[in-house]
């Protein structure tokens, strides 16, 4: 038997066996990603296009698991080598495909501080996709939300390494333990744009890069296994990422001992030419991208063409650096199984939307929801209560992009959970306006309805890429409504879009007690609404069974346990505000100022956050008490707090342990969360909540750039309470 065809080898000596049987031409070919292949395969069309093979193809939303079998049984029965191709999708919140369960947005996922409810998740997601014949996900996505303008914030879990590499870590393996591979993006630094806009430059020293950016993905490929990766669009300190060999070889390899593939963003080799010049044509874009540790090109071939061919059969590419990366892509192919079996299920259709994903689902929406304010409003009584619903996402659930469009027809939506629960004499609709424009009528007919009602419910709503059209306006001429969050659409403003800002204020000054859902991919400015509204609810974009969920939570039959996992500034002049921040970015007076009595620091308001990350209300009361540390080895600690319903509901409470180095000769972090437990009680109920400490959690990135702990005085904090502990030198 040829060595490569022996399943009993090793997936190393058998992507080696392949290598050295292969042309330079058939390497190449490994080397491209071209889409929708699978799309009414034709075999001989498909030779005369491409009579090298090809490494890997694209499809998502309309996939048919004949077509993708059809493909496959091609490769490996009718070429040469017979090498199966990856056959790529998306995974960010449920798996891109038609009839696919939509989970909530992974911002909202983000706040549930639950990452063994994501990995439990991200294994759901894990079958649907192997069912359909995909071998790749690009997900998670590891940024970190630190912008709120920038339109992807809505992708990320939020602004915190500690709780992005725990997500991470518990996506990676729930997905991969279906034999998909997970490919985190976007590896580096994507998350901090140059004023919010999407693919700007990262400005950021490798201190900071390693201190935060990094981390995410360091737990990714050492704690997570993740075996590929896709680099980010954009420059760090004057490189771009896909031509960094520093970031892609010399740390994601080197240090982190990735041995995966990587794929390139889509386009992002050819922007090293037309957006980044810094290569003057495709054959330069090619070589550097190849030399940094790019191992596959998509969408289609620019720099790994024709260009690149020739030079390479002239010799003037570097051939070990081709083997490199082919081999990992072959090796890939083999640890996943595909030259044994690379097929879609045949019942695959079956395998989505199961029972079980669809409770995961509705579990999500309810713990993503964050209670920021109530006043006492909530929750509501169904008996006797007059409601007025209110808003553009009233009525339509938002599932946020990378979302088959086809999943809003069967999303349950905000105003059917309701009209289930309650008499339909005492609900008022009105829609009010749309995510842009408004007629004067129906803005009225709002107002009118929120003067007649008990208690007005005002849904304010983002709409994400994924439906979107270009242009501004309700409908483009594809009829697709306006974008105004996900790849591409930035803000410059974090007022409500378009007309939802005067429709608030003039619900608002009804008088009627107020209840504002922000159904959004980000935050918006909310230091009216804090003062105006009875009670706000961050929804972010809920998933299928957001409507459900968010009714539940609504009428009290579930209590609110999500917490912010980004910082929600006072205004879009408070950017940046994440919580993590050094000592002296906050001001050094501290005396704010108001237009009253002007003030230092800002003279006519104070710095920090309207809501500070890990902010969430419950309709219980949760106490902690007892906070002990104790030292259990050399460098080693545990932390302890107990955890009390003091309220007279059951609730799950995210228990979160902060960490802050007292002094330190680089300048220490305020604060950084190094612990998350979800605790389940009920009225009375107590628990006792450990966390272990150890060096990662103690150290800080000394002058070589290595991680150092330094002996000296630690402090721990859970909710308000505090206690300081010692490492002594050793």
């Amino acid at each position: 038997m040829i060595p490569y065809k022996n399943s009993q080898l090793s997936p190393q000596e058998r992507a080696r066996d392949l290598l050295s049987r292969m042309t330079l031409r058939e390497k190449l070919a490994q080397m491209r990603l071209i889409t929708q292949i699978n799309r009414n395969f034709d075999g001989e069309a498909f030779d005369r296009v491409f009579p090298d093979g090809l490494g890997a193809t694209y499809d998502t939303i309309a996939l048919k698991a004949e077509e993708i079998n059809r493909m496959q049984r091609h490769m490996i029965e009718n070429t040469r080598l017979g090498i199966p191709i990856f056959m790529m999708s998306e995974s960010l919140h449920g798996f891109f495909c038609d009839g696919a369960t939509v989970f909530p947005q992974a911002l909202g996922l983000g706040a549930t501080f639950d990452p063994e409810l994501i990995g439990e998740i991200a294994s759901a997601i894990g079958r649907e996709a192997h069912a359909m014949g995909i071998h790749e996900t690009y997900a998670p996505n590891l940024d970190l939300s630190r912008d709120p303008r920038w339109g992807r914030v809505e992708e990320n879990y939020g602004e915190d390494p500690y709780l992005t590499s725990r997500m991470g870590v518990a996506y990676i393996r729930g997905l991969q333990s279906h034999g998909i591979a997970a490919s985190p993006k976007h590896y580096v630094a994507h998350g901090s744009p140059e004023a919010g806009i999407n693919i700007a430059p990262v400005h950021a020293g490798e201190r900071e890069l390693r201190e935060t950016m990094l981390k995410p993905f360091a737990a990714a490929f050492t704690e997570g296994g993740a075996m590929s990766v896709m680099p980010a669009y954009s420059e760090l300190d004057g490189t771009p990422v896909h031509a960094s060999r520093f970031l892609m070889t010399d740390i994601l390899r080197g240090e982190l001992g990735f041995e995966g593939w990587s794929v390139s963003d889509w386009g992002a080799v050819s922007m090293l030419t037309h957006l980044h010049r810094v290569a003057s044509d495709a054959l330069s874009a090619g070589k550097a991208a190849l030399h940094a540790g790019i191992d596959m090109e998509a969408p289609n071939p620019f720099g790994f063409g024709a260009e690149f061919a020739a030079a390479a059969e002239r010799g003037e590419v570097d051939i070990e650096e081709i083997d490199q990366a082919v081999y990992r892509i072959l090796l890939g192919k083999f640890r996943l199984g595909l030259f044994e079996h690379p097929y879609a299920e045949e019942n695959a259709a079956s395998a989505l939307n199961s029972d079980h994903a669809r409770a995961l689902a509705l579990k999500a929406a309810e713990e993503s929801c964050v209670l920021l304010k109530n006043d006492g409003v909530l929750p509501l009584k169904k008996e006797a209560c007059r409601i007025a619903l209110i808003g553009p996402g009233a009525n339509l659930t938002q599932l946020g992009d990378y979302t088959a469009p086809s999943a809003t027809d069967r999303a349950v939506t905000l105003y059917d959970a309701i009209k289930a629960r309650i008499p339909n004499e005492n609900l008022l609709y009105e829609k009010g306006c749309s995510i842009a424009f408004a007629e004067e009528e129906e803005m009225a007919r709002a107002v009118q309805a929120a003067q007649e009602a008990d208690v007005a419910i005002l849904v304010i709503s983002d709409n994400s890429s994924s439906y979107a059209g270009v242009g501004w306006g309700d409908e483009n001429a594809q009829g697709a409504s306006v974008p105004t969050c996900g790849e591409g659409f930035d803000m410059h403003t974090l007022k409500f879009p378009g007309r939802q800002q005067e429709l608030f204020e003039r619900v608002a000054m009804t008088g009627t007690p107020l209840v504002l859902l922000a159904m959004t991919g980000r935050p918006y400015e909310l230091t009216q609404a804090d003062q105006a509204a009875s009670a706000i609810l961050q929804i972010w974009y809920p998933g299928q069974e957001g409507g459900e969920a968010v009714a539940r939570l609504l009428f009290g039959e579930s209590c609110p346990s999500g917490r912010t996992p980004i910082s929600f500034p006072r205004s879009v002049g408070h950017i940046p505000c994440f919580y993590n921040h050094k000592p002296s970015a906050q001001g050094y007076y501290h005396k704010p100022g108001s237009y009253e009595q002007p003030g230092h620091d800002y003279v006519f308001d104070r710095p920090g956050a309207l809501y500070p990350f890990g902010h969430g209300l419950s309709y219980t009361r949760f106490e902690y008490s007892n906070l002990t540390v104790e030292q259990t080895g050399e460098m080693a600690f545990e932390a302890s707090v107990t955890v009390k319903n003091v309220g007279n509901r059951p609730g799950e409470d995210a228990v979160l342990l902060f960490l802050s180095d007292l002094y330190c000769r680089v300048t220490p972090f305020v604060r950084q969360l190094r612990g998350i437990r979800r605790v389940s009680l009920k009225p009375g109920e107590s628990a006792r909540v450990h966390f272990p400490i150890g060096f990662d959690d103690l150290s800080f990135i000394n002058e070589a750039m290595k991680p150092e702990v330094e002996p000296g005085e630690f402090q721990a904090a859970v909710g308000e309470l505090r206690v300081r502990f010692e490492l002594q030198p050793v």
